[in-house]
């Protein structure tokens, strides 16, 4: 019996700790901070559009890290045969660069397709 017991709140406590960390990778922030200028650009180095307005940069932020995500690793060869822009944030002491999809406007990372649908390069 005590066996048992035992079990039963190892499996609970496993079940538990995935779930928590299920949760947390789909809501954490892939972006924080204040910039003060982002500049979208094409891979080919062309620049699309720049925005100074800190409202409108925090709202692509708060985009970025609220849209639903979609879990796909990265291997550098995912997104080669899409047209793939950069977002990057900048302010005095940091530069962020993301990647973003051109066709569908969807932020990529490493291990995550954001669904931000933004407007840029359309």
């Amino acid at each position: 019996m005590a066996k048992r017991k035992k079990l039963i709140t190892v499996i609970i406590v496993m079940v538990s700790v995935v779930l928590l960390t299920v949760y947390w990778a789909y809501h954490h922030e892939i972006l924080s901070g204040n910039y003060d200028k982002l500049t979208v650009s094409g891979m080919d180095g062309t620049t699309i559009q720049v925005i100074k307005d800190p409202d409108e940069i925090a709202k692509v932020i708060s985009d970025i890290n609220e849209s639903p995500r979609t879990l796909k690793y990265n291997d550098g060869l995912t997104y080669d045969y899409l047209p793939v822009g950069i977002l990057t944030f900048e302010n005095e002491t940091e530069k962020m660069q993301i990647g973003f999809i051109l066709q569908t406007g969807n932020t990529i990372t490493k291990y995550w397709e954001i669904h931000t649908e933004f407007p840029f390069g359309q």
